[in-house]
């Protein structure tokens, strides 16, 4: 089995403007637009459609306070119309740009400066209001800045390192200790507060991208079936009889303490087709998250390497206890050459006993390349199994 690291409908973002560059995702590619992207002029789609509207705007601003400073309230609006179809076009040609991104930049940095130049000049024209909105639009692409540079740290070398990790925690700790230090425990815990949330919502949230890139989707017909914390003697038997029965691959997220006490199971799972992958090594669920980077390392590292001693397969895909991922996971991960993979859908089969509703929070709306998360070891693996097998059959 070889399932691609994302869909090949999902686009690389091509935006322009930092703040669709950092939050814009990526999108499925209309056919219109396959040319213009393989010739690296498409943008990012929904920037294109809000800088189509915005940005003739902030012309019809522009023109209207030309105008008002020409001729008066009178000339302006009656002026506006035809003066902004006019200098639209005037503007494209002087600008130019040979692609599509070059030309929107150039728009933008235009528009940019004659916002300044009324922060110092303007009166009585009315286009205050449009000054603010372009001051907005300003301050939310500072915030795609920030997040580009964010993402840069958690994702390229040489960043994507435990030692980095390590220095990186301290920086972003220095200004709580300096407020500690100014205003005692309640700077200190209002310094907290900001690294606090980022934290948790990096840790607990299964496909939160704060520490580093997560594989929620994949690329095929139907969803991918994920078995987490097998092998086991009763259920991975069970388990694999029916996805054979059904022509069905999947991936099991092993844990390397059970690889090493059925060793024999692990090696079926890959005989059969399926994919194996790294679970961790005991399966620490209450304290993975908060986990340092040497204990982090032999959790993983134990794992891929008593699954490669077995059954002679080196795992590509990593999966945290309960989904809680630490800061030192994604580093780790790289290192060993695995990337951290979350899940599209989950229905908490571990602590329910309804299989119907199970299955049914499973397969509802499910779309092609859904990642399910499903569990061995459970009163219901088998049953919850074969109804989600049962609705990708119908």
């Amino acid at each position: 089995m070889n399932w691609p690291r994302l869909p090949e409908k999902l686009s690389r973002n091509r935006a322009v403007t930092p703040f669709f560059r950092a939050f814009g995702g990526r999108l499925k590619v209309p056919p219109g637009d396959a040319v213009r992207m393989s010739a690296q002029e498409g943008l990012h789609r929904p920037e294109r459609i809000a800088l189509s509207l915005f940005v003739p705007l902030m012309v019809a601003a522009i023109v209207l306070d030309l105008l008002w400073r020409l001729g008066g309230p009178m000339v302006a609006w009656i002026g506006v119309l035809p003066g902004t179809f006019l200098f639209l076009h005037l503007m494209a040609f002087g600008l130019g740009g040979r692609t599509s991104g070059l030309q929107w930049g150039r728009w933008e940095m235009a528009i940019s400066f004659w916002a300044v130049w009324q922060l110092w000049f303007a009166g009585g024209t009315g286009v205050g209001l449009f000054v603010l909105l372009w001051g907005l639009f300003i301050l939310l692409n500072l915030c795609g800045i920030m997040a580009l540079i964010w993402q840069a740290l958690m994702t390229r070398q040489p960043f994507l390192t435990t030692n980095f990790r390590w220095f990186f925690f301290v920086i972003l700790h220095t200004p709580a200790c300096w407020m500690a230090g100014k205003w005692g425990f309640p700077g200190l815990f209002a310094g907290l507060i900001p690294l606090a949330l980022a934290w948790s919502l990096g840790t607990f949230l299964p496909n939160s991208r704060l520490f580093g890139p997560m594989v929620s989707r994949v690329e095929g017909d139907g969803p991918l079936i994920t078995i987490d914390d097998g092998p086991d003697p009763e259920d991975t038997p069970a388990i694999l009889d029916l996805l054979d029965a059904h022509g069905v691959k999947a991936v099991f997220f092993v844990i390397g303490e059970k690889v090493a006490a059925y060793p024999d199971l692990a090696r079926e799972i890959v005989r059969r087709g399926h994919e194996i992958a790294n679970h961790t090594m005991t399966h620490p669920a209450g304290s993975f998250w908060a986990a340092g980077s040497l204990r982090t390392r032999r959790e993983i590292a134990g794992c891929s390497r008593i699954i490669e001693e077995i059954t002679g397969v080196r795992p590509r895909w990593f999966r945290a206890p309960v989904g809680h991922r630490n800061w030192f996971t994604h580093p780790v991960c790289h290192e060993l050459g695995m990337e951290v993979v979350a899940w599209k859908r989950r229905a908490f089969d571990t602590v329910r006993s309804d299989v119907p509703g199970i299955v049914s929070c499973l397969t509802k709306n499910m779309k092609d390349g859904d990642i399910l998360l499903l569990h061995e070891v459970t009163p219901v693996a088998k049953e919850v199994l074969s109804g989600v097998l049962d609705s990708m059959r119908r």
